[in-house]
This record gives structure tokens, C-alpha cells and sequence, in this order.
């Protein structure tokens, strides 16, 4: 059974595209401890401020 399961898994993961949410929750989730996520975190905001200025004038 667990040979199928396996199968499957790994057939879904092919099949199905990772997203940007996925990545950004994964890297958070690989966190070692508090403040290595809070360290995370911040680097995630800033790089979304960093982009804030391609988005001015649309």
C-alpha cells in the first residue's frame, strides 16, 4: 500500500504547480527557532516594499 501512496504523492507533486504562497509559506515553516522567524519575516517585508515603486502610476 504504501508503495501506491507513494505513487500517487509523487505524481500529484509533478502534476500540480507550486505556487508563490507555497515557497513563502515553506520558507517560514523551515524556520529554526523564534527568532529565526521573525529574521525571515522581515526580510519578507522588505522585499515587498522594495517593489512598492513598480506599482506607482498604474
Amino acid at each position: 500500500m504504501s508503495l501506491i501512496e507513494n505513487l500517487f504523492r509523487s505524481l500529484r507533486n509533478v502534476l500540480t504547480p507550486e505556487t508563490l504562497e507555497d515557497v513563502e509559506e515553506r520558507y517560514l515553516s523551515d524556520a529554526i527557532d523564534h527568532a529565526d522567524l521573525e529574521r525571515r519575516i522581515a526580510i519578507q517585508s522588505r522585499a515587498y516594499s522594495s517593489m512598492t515603486p513598480l506599482n506607482i502610476g498604474r
